[in-house]
């Protein structure tokens, strides 16, 4: 009941998308986060200082479970995992604007992290 109800029985004009096949819609965006859908040679996802996007990603999860609240907590947790010691800010930060540069990227990192 509700509004809503019948929203999968909505007819659109020619060339609107809905939700779901619409890129730009939030189920558009968890829709390419799945298991295989992207491509591990894309240099965008060469590693950073020697640490792997899942690692990285590994690492957040770790992080966040551990309570750490200053950077040199982070870098800790992170070096504990197999960082470069003294390499953790370098390594988020270049994750970070990868997943900026790129949807592959952040997607991915989104199915890793999800698992954590």
């Amino acid at each position: 009941m509700g509004l809503f109800k019948d929203r999968g029985n909505v007819v659109l004009p020619t060339g609107q998308q809905t939700p779901q096949t619409d890129p730009n819609s939030i189920a558009g965006l968890h829709a390419g986060l799945t298991e295989g859908s992207y491509d591990p040679n894309d240099p965008a996802f060469a590693p950073i200082e020697g640490v792997d996007l899942e690692s990285y990603a590994k690492a957040v999860t770790a992080i966040s479970k551990s309570g750490a609240t200053t950077p040199e907590d982070a870098a800790k947790v992170a070096e504990g995992l197999g960082v470069p010691a003294g390499k953790w800010q370098t390594v988020s930060d270049g994750w970070v604007a990868r997943m900026r540069q790129s949807r592959a990227v952040m997607n991915r990192y989104g199915v890793i992290y999800g698992q954590g």
